[in-house]
């Protein structure tokens, strides 16, 4: 038995483009080459420690525990080569275009079929979002393998998972199982120790900025809020009223615990987000998370909600944090931390993958 595991691979530098673009070249006349190396024992210790990544480092760990897995980058012009008792897990190709065909698209279809077919996948359920991310083009290319899939991995907050049976796709619940995102907290540690003076305290976004993440209404809620520092770390193009920290970067424990001398709460406003890692990063770190539902993540007494469509009562729940008292953000915090620690771990994210995979715990010592 092999596993053989479709995720996204990272690459760094023009040197490693080109060599990609040109192995990709070789794999469409035929030539099984691998870009990023060995297939079954590729060298992780250089990626960056953010999604997707981290998930292709930790489910390849968790399945090779198990037995020999090779892996693919997802976008590859090559497929898997079965026996009947390997296992498949793929990520559909993504970004998604009509007609383009990588790994999994390529490989669902081969015979002989392995003893099981599983799709993963960040999932949201809104048809009518325009984006680039996931859309209903991206959807619709699910929708045309899911006959063949015995799992799909749906990688989504529990708001996506309630709105499910409503969607088009609500035949496919049969065959799914929800997965939260996961941090490494030992890589997010505790900065956030203290919070400034009511009246005097900030307003964070880390992201792009893109119509999944809501910025516009971000700009709109912080702007209407007064004269608050607010302030963001992502690409795009700049969001009106935010000042832009800096682009994309790594946010290191030093880097993010000079912004949180500054930066009180993490603010997501997205509009169709399935489960965005910098809100657990967030909380890891200890900002107070505000977010939509639609980031994923509903109220509780440790992160609050606001709406996109009620801006003023949006606005109020950013004003009541903002002459909260101390004792109140820090509970909070606390919380959230704890949480994260608990729920929100690798061990949790791949165990699931593996026992929905059939795929027993090794025993200690194997």
């Amino acid at each position: 038995m092999r596993c053989h595991l479709v995720y996204d691979v990272p690459m760094t530098g023009r040197l490693a483009r080109v060599r990609r673009k040109s192995y990709l070249q070789l794999q469409k006349l035929g030539l099984p080459v691998c870009w990023f190396g060995r297939r079954g024992n590729p060298d992780t210790s250089w990626w960056p420690t953010r999604s997707p990544y981290e998930n292709t480092k930790h489910l390849f760990e968790g399945l090779s525990q198990h037995a020999p897995t090779l892996l693919y980058c997802l976008d590859e012009h090559v497929s898997c080569k079965f026996s009947g008792e390997d296992i498949f897990l793929g990520h559909p190709v993504f970004p998604f275009r009509p007609g383009r065909r990588g790994v999994t698209e390529l490989s669902i279809a081969q015979s002989p079929r392995p003893r099981v077919v599983a799709l993963v996948s960040p999932l949201h359920c809104d048809t009518d979002i325009k984006t680039n991310h996931i859309n209903r083009s991206y959807l619709d290319g699910i929708n045309e393998l899911i006959d063949r899939v015995d799992i799909l991995f749906a990688i989504m907050g529990r708001y996506w998972w309630d709105r499910w049976p409503n969607s088009p796709f609500a035949h496919w619940i049969p065959k799914m199982v929800r997965l939260d995102m996961a941090v490494e907290t030992s890589l997010f540690p505790r900065v956030k120790n203290r919070f400034n003076p009511p009246g005097k305290r900030g307003y964070l976004y880390i992201g792009r900025n893109g119509p999944m993440k809501g910025t516009r209404f971000l700009g709109e809620l912080l702007s209407s809020l007064g004269d608050y520092r607010r302030g963001w770390i992502g690409v795009g193009q700049d969001i009106p009223g935010i000042t832009r920290i800096s682009h994309d970067r790594d946010l290191t424990p030093d880097f993010m615990a000079e912004i949180a001398e500054t930066y009180d709460f993490f603010v997501s406003a997205a509009a169709a987000d399935p489960n965005p890692t910098t809100i657990l990063e967030s909380m890891a770190w200890g900002f107070p998370v505000i977010c939509t539902p639609q980031s994923g993540y509903y109220e509780t007494s440790y992160r609050k909600n606001i709406y996109r469509d009620d801006l003023g009562r949006s606005v109020q729940v950013l004003r009541q944090l903002q002459f909260a008292d101390e004792g109140t953000l820090m509970r909070m915090a606390d919380e959230a931390r704890m949480v994260v620690e608990r729920e929100y771990t690798w061990d949790r994210f791949v165990g699931t993958v593996c026992a929905g995979l059939g795929l027993k715990r090794p025993r200690a010592g194997d």
